[in-house]
């Protein structure tokens, strides 16, 4: 990208209420027109002036002399003109959102008057330390990633030689939040407290795996004539239509009584035209909004049985979980949700304790022999 030229600013008298001042005007790094206030006139005469424009003028042109010509980039004029329009290509609506706003309200915010060739491992260490004690690790290890990312593009500019952040990693300090799992009670009690267009969306969500954007996008076209499967070859977040998460379309099976209910939802309230919404608002032309059903069907209902805490994240550790629990096999499972066996298993399926006793165990009879072993009791002093 190309650097902003060196300024030398304009040295400019102004009246602030009963007080004349001297300021200097000049651009910053948005291209905006700013004025600096350097103290009022009758402290300082014009050759003062003159000394306070260039000492905060150097500050402006990073330091840098009249020599230079150009200073190094910043962090904000980076991030602005070259890091995020060249993501916007490769991102969907949803990643767009949320990676920009994080960005925006924390590298920007914090480090974008920084020059970006003053940045070392040690300093961006530092400040990710520093974010462990207002946030959590999921907003301190994406803003790792964000920072290696935006390393890595300056590289390919040729703004950086080298990328600092690739030594980055997530501070032990940082800690996880709780990532609650319904157990098989919880499920029954959740569907038998909502309405029914609610529970077909719940079932559909917990025992076929399906993300709540790809449910509100279903189309009566996307559904087979039984209702034993569903074509997933679009999704919706925020009342605009995408493809798949990562691009790839799939056939999810639903199995039999979700089916059922799916099959009478159709024949009771979807129009009988191909590309009729499964889930429609109330106008009829437009899909659900995920956040209108979770906060005013589903999260009320749920609260009334001490279930307001769960959501759509957790539905969808449910569907891991409790499909582990019943043994169902990994692969198949990870393609129903849509992604990867790794991910699979380390993120989304979470072990019960009842699990993890019966594995205990297990591994302690087979090397102790299912044998009691009874310690002698020891006798009274």
């Amino acid at each position: 990208m190309r650097r902003r030229r060196y300024q030398k600013g304009s040295l400019q008298r102004r009246r602030h209420g009963k007080k004349r001042v001297w300021v200097v005007q000049y651009y910053d790094a948005e291209k905006h027109h700013r004025y600096h206030t350097l103290g009022p006139m009758r402290d300082l005469n014009r050759g003062q002036a003159e000394k306070e424009q260039v000492e905060f003028m150097r500050t402006i042109n990073g330091g840098e002399g009249e020599e230079s010509r150009v200073r190094p980039v910043l962090v904000s004029e980076f991030v602005k003109q070259v890091y995020l329009p060249f993501c916007r290509g490769k991102w969907k609506g949803s990643t767009r959102g949320t990676s920009e706003s994080r960005i925006c309200a924390h590298i920007i915010k914090d480090l974008g008057n920084c020059q970006l060739e003053s940045f070392t491992p040690t300093f961006l260490q530092a400040y990710l330390h520093s974010k462990v004690a207002t946030h959590g690790f999921w907003v301190v290890d994406h803003l790792r990633w964000d920072l290696t990312s935006i390393g890595d593009l300056a590289v390919a500019e040729k703004v950086l030689t080298a990328n600092p952040a690739r030594a980055l990693y997530t501070p032990t300090s940082a800690k996880k939040g709780a990532c609650p799992v319904m157990t098989r009670a919880d499920v029954e009690k959740a569907l038998d407290a909502v309405q029914f267009r609610e529970k077909v969306i719940l079932q559909l969500a917990i025992f076929s795996g399906l993300r709540p954007g790809e449910i509100l996008a279903l189309q009566r076209r996307s559904v087979a004539p039984d209702g034993g499967s569903v074509a997933i070859d679009q999704r919706v977040y925020r009342g605009d239509l995408d493809a798949p998460k990562n691009g790839k379309s799939r056939v999810v099976a639903v199995p039999p009584r979700t089916a059922a209910l799916l099959e009478e939802w159709l024949a009771l309230a979807v129009e009988p035209a191909g590309d009729a919404w499964v889930f429609a608002s109330q106008n009829g032309e437009t899909p659900l909004w995920r956040d209108n059903l979770l906060c005013r069907h589903i999260r009320p209902a749920l609260s009334k049985v001490g279930l307001g805490w769960v959501d759509f994240k957790v539905m969808r550790r449910t569907n891991a979980s409790l499909g582990q629990d019943a043994k169902v096999d990994p692969k198949a499972s990870a393609d129903q949700r849509g992604h990867g066996i790794g991910v699979s298993l380390d993120v989304y399926t979470k072990t019960s304790l009842e699990k993890k006793g019966a594995a205990a165990k297990k591994l302690e009879d087979s090397v102790l022999g299912r044998k009691v072993v009874r310690m002698p009791r020891r006798q009274a002093s």
